[in-house]
């Protein structure tokens, strides 16, 4: 019956941090080592593509939008590892100047009923100079206040009974440390 039951509980695994912290190098390794896994990419570019501004220069309408893809991305089958969630939501848009107060509401409002969702949170904290894509911010004092803000609301979801795996080291270190966490 135990194995059964754990069958069902269905796993929601967020990689969350800050930008050009591995997230996505480590997503796209995971891929061949959990094969029965779906995989969800990042949101950020993806609103980007609409012509949403990010970064920095994010609004409210991005936010929102961002919103609707994370949430979208709980109602997938299966197990699921999504690079970026919810968390990464509140936590941006703590630091961004062009929402308004609704909108950050909202968003907190929403991340309450729907933190309990993910299964495990892996943390990936700064370790290495952001790399300018072209698309992701190089402001390095705003990646090491998003960077903070993280361990705070990861600290408190732990404070609240739940736990998170702080990664480090190369990507397929990062991936073995996933690994032996999820099981």
């Amino acid at each position: 019956m135990g194995r059964l039951l754990k069958k069902l509980v269905m796993k929601r695994i967020a990689l969350v941090g800050a930008s050009s912290v591995g997230k996505t190098t480590v997503y796209e390794l995971l891929k061949d080592r959990l094969p029965e896994f779906n995989f969800i990419n990042e949101s950020t570019r993806t609103v980007g593509k609409y012509g949403f501004p990010i970064n920095e220069d994010g609004t409210s309408e991005t936010q929102l939008a961002i919103s609707s893809f994370h949430l979208e991305a709980l109602l997938q089958p299966g197990d699921v590892i999504l690079d970026r969630c919810y968390l990464d939501l509140v936590v941006y848009s703590t630091y961004m100047e062009n929402i308004s107060d609704s909108t950050y509401n909202y968003i907190l409002d929403t991340w309450m009923r729907v933190k309990d969702q993910y299964t495990h949170f892996i943390y990936f904290p700064i370790e290495f100079a952001s790399v300018d894509d072209g698309v992701r911010s190089v402001n390095e004092g705003w990646r090491d206040a998003i960077d903070k803000q993280f361990e705070n609301n990861l600290k408190a979801i732990k404070a609240l009974g739940g736990d998170y795996l702080t990664v480090s080291g190369s990507p397929k270190q990062r991936v073995e440390q996933i690994l032996n966490y999820i099981k």
